[in-house]
């Protein structure tokens, strides 16, 4: 297993990667984080707990702590008010104290949410994850936010708040389903727009080798991409400068996701969407980017073949993104390339130009 360190001083922690040893790990960790005559609540989606759930709770209990489990509906509906509040009485209700320790197990979704009540209950009560998802692994589980939606948008009800650890282990995504590995492809091509040459060099010889359950190159990006993202979280957590850049394609796909309905498209779906209008927005505002982005643009349309079609009116999408929380006053704020690996933030776009690059985005589509 390699390690990548998010480092936050006295809040610093590990993000373990590897292939097939989760179960070492996480006994390992359980171990080390858990405290005499403290509990361990285990949360667990429904899909992983089906597969998964007697190994994980035969592993945590090697270590002699007290084990209560919960099993979550799977999905971005489970990121609910109703579902909080699930939680909330479950982990009240079972006597929590600050002296416990709570393990999210699942994918994004799961992540979100479990971090969520852990952030909240008590003003805060330790936790660790177990990612089984290709997006929680290379995104939602890294970097501490946490959150549920709103029905004026995603994630606007949420905080930040570390975990203790991060094991992601690829053997989980042999039994994910096709359409979920493209979605977690989404926020990996995010990543090798935002990072070096070498990024997307492994990304092209990963989708080239046409195996997409191939473990070992699905490691290697998992762990560019936890690099990636526990720098920058390292430098800004609480997402003041630095951190925004990490929103690449997102102000249009998170704005796609509300106007479809929550679900339609999976999250990664639409942000692999999204990225399509942001590297169309880019070469519209500056027409040397063109050029620059070329074969970035052609990586991001041979995923987007492999998502399901929707119809999506542009007109509803640009009102949903009018509600977006990383919005500067009334003006949009997003997060162009440059060329590969030279993010640019900008505000005062024309809407005219945003509605131009979603039409040319979704002509693609």
């Amino acid at each position: 297993m390699r390690k990548v360190i998010v480092r936050l001083a006295e809040r610093s922690y590990p993000v373990i990667v590897g292939i097939g040893d989760w179960k070492h790990e996480l006994s390992r960790l359980v171990s080390h984080v858990t405290k005499p005559h403290g509990k361990l609540f285990v949360l667990c989606d429904a899909q992983l707990y089906a597969l998964y759930g007697s190994d994980i709770i035969s592993t945590v209990e090697k270590a002699n702590v007290s084990v209560s489990e919960l099993v979550l509906p799977v999905g971005e509906r489970a990121k609910t008010l109703t579902q909080l509040r699930h939680v909330y009485g479950y982990l009240l209700d079972s006597q929590i104290s600050r002296n416990d320790f709570i393990l999210a197990c699942g994918g994004g979704v799961t992540s979100d949410l479990v971090g969520l009540a852990a952030a909240t209950t008590l003003r805060g009560v330790r936790w660790g994850i177990l990612s089984s998802t290709l997006l929680g692994m290379v995104d939602a589980a890294i970097g501490g936010k946490t959150g549920i939606n709103h029905k004026q948008g995603k994630n606007l009800l949420g905080t930040i708040w570390q975990p203790s650890f991060v094991i992601c282990d690829s053997s989980f995504l042999l039994t994910l389903p096709k359409r979920q590995l493209i979605a977690g492809l989404g926020e990996v091509v995010k990543y090798a727009g935002l990072a070096t040459h070498d990024m997307i060099s492994a990304l092209n010889r990963y989708l080239k080798s046409e195996d997409m359950y191939d473990q070992k190159q699905l490691t290697q990006l998992i762990y560019l991409s936890a690099q990636y993202k526990a720098g920058i979280v390292s430098k800004d957590e609480r997402e003041s400068s630095l951190r925004m850049v990490l929103n690449l394609g997102h102000t249009f796909g998170h704005a796609i996701e509300r106007s479809l309905g929550y679900g339609r498209l999976l999250h990664g779906e639409a942000v692999l969407l999204g990225l399509l209008a942001a590297v169309e927005l880019s070469g519209r505002l500056k027409k040397a980017r063109i050029r620059r982005l070329s074969e970035y643009r052609d990586v991001i349309c041979r995923l987007i073949e492999l998502i399901p079609h929707h119809s999506i009116n542009i007109e509803e999408t640009l009102t949903a993104m009018s509600h977006d929380k990383k919005r500067l006053g009334n003006n949009l704020r997003f997060v162009l390339l440059d060329s590969l690996g030279r993010p640019v933030i900008v505000d005062n776009v024309k809407k005219n130009d945003i509605r131009m690059a979603l039409k040319a985005a979704l002509a693609e589509y």
